[in-house]
């Protein structure tokens, strides 16, 4: 083990092992036996270990004053230093309809039991509900990636008159964020340090993604001469497009973004878009007061119809065919292709039947016809959806039809 100007260096085992063999043969001469089963070798084996293991704490203890090498509470630490903060759990939550049999009020913490796997959800805010059907919010008590597709069976764990029942019979769940790992952790400090140095838009979404509650955020101008570009923003202006939880930002919400934008811009930007989703106020050093806009990520539902030849096969079908291409496209779907302004490819999802083919999980597949929409349009063959830089794709099990022809 060394340490120079090209850091630390460590040995491995054998590299250890070899050259303690080498130095016993030097001593006691070559034809000394220190093969592994030997009370010498034993000993030699046992060193060795040790030692790596010395070895390799001291290298990670060394990594870990490096954010490129740190790890866990060692990159909290490191990021600290320059004002980065690791993003933690967020919860899911759920879009469904409560039934009623008379007008009463649902409370803010009423809770519902998820029947599949018995997850507790609570009511986001107090809902009036009338006699018969309601729509109603309730978000997951324990933070992170839980599902309910549609048509989950839900239980009322709370008693509450005249609340009969909770559905969610059309939407999944939108799934709560895992806390953030070491990777992207480490992407995002790079991304914040060096906004400044990298220009405004860059600046912009470098302060604006470090506020609690901001999960997405980037920043188009319009640098032509044109008066307006494709995204209807203005000429030498900006338009910064967010995502954020809560999904309706709350008021102080809001307003600590309108702060994050104009501490960057200053008198130096104008953020506009046509037209604006939300418009603060943010006064300035001297009490003058400026106007500070920007945009929400709205979710574009997809819908997706496969027809899978089958008719022509000369090889047996895979039992449930549908079912398992159906699974395999929202996972992909959700885990992929789930991104702000990505557009929808039909090829995408011809593409996770051939993988599927490729792997053997399925058989008996000829071809794969691919219909396209954003709801509530009707599927038609196109090659691609295009997505607005202020939209989302969003994948529900509901909008995903797999057929056999």
């Amino acid at each position: 083990m060394r340490l120079d100007s090209d850091g630390l260096t460590t040995e491995t085992q054998e590299e250890i092992r070899d050259a303690l063999n080498a130095r016993l043969r030097s001593v006691f001469g070559a034809t000394l036996s220190t093969a592994a089963e030997g009370l010498i070798g034993q000993i030699v084996n046992i060193v060795s270990e040790t030692n790596a293991l010395v070895q390799q704490a001291a290298l990670a203890l060394y990594r870990s004053f490096d954010p490129a090498g740190a790890l866990g509470r060692a990159l909290d630490a490191r990021m600290g230093l320059t004002g980065t903060t690791r993003q933690g759990e967020t919860r899911s939550s759920v879009y469904g309809r409560l039934a009623c049999d008379a007008p009463t009020t649902a409370p803010a913490g009423m809770l519902v039991r998820n029947d599949t796997d018995s997850s507790l959800w609570e009511i986001s805010e107090a809902t009036i509900c009338g006699a018969g059907i309601t729509p109603a919010t309730f978000v997951a008590l324990d933070a992170g990636p839980l599902e309910a597709p549609a048509g989950t069976t839900w239980s009322l764990v709370s008693v509450v008159p005249h609340v009969t029942s909770f559905t969610n019979p059309a939407l999944d769940a939108v799934r709560g964020r895992a806390a953030e790992q070491d990777g992207p952790a480490r992407q995002r400090r790079l991304r914040e340090l060096y906004a400044q140095g990298r220009g405004p838009v860059a600046a912009i979404e470098g302060a604006v993604s470090q506020v609690d509650g901001v999960l997405y955020a980037r920043c188009y101008d319009n640098p032509d001469v044109y008066p307006y570009d494709d995204n209807s923003i203005p000429f030498k202006a900006f338009c910064l497009v967010l995502e954020t939880f809560p999904t309706i930002p709350t008021a102080d919400l809001r307003q600590t973004i309108a702060d994050a934008i104009w501490g960057v811009t200053g008198a130096g930007g104008q953020s506009m878009s046509i037209p604006p989703d939300y418009v603060e106020s943010v006064i300035d050093s001297e009490g003058r007061e400026h106007v500070v806009t920007f945009d929400m990520v709205t979710a574009a539902q997809i819908v997706i119809e496969v027809d899978l030849v089958t008719s022509t096969s000369e090889i047996a079908t895979t039992p449930n065919v549908t079912d398992i291409v159906a699974a395999a496209i929202l996972e992909t779907a959700l885990a992929e292709h789930a991104i702000t302004g990505r557009d929808v490819l039909a090829l995408d999802y011809q593409g996770v039947v051939s993988a599927l083919l490729a792997a053997g999980t399925i058989r008996g597949v000829d071809a794969v016809a691919v219909r396209l929409a954003i709801s509530p349009g009707a599927p038609t063959a196109v090659a691609k959806l295009d997505i607005g830089i202020r939209y989302k794709p969003a994948f529900d099990g509901s909008d995903i039809t797999v057929i056999e022809v």
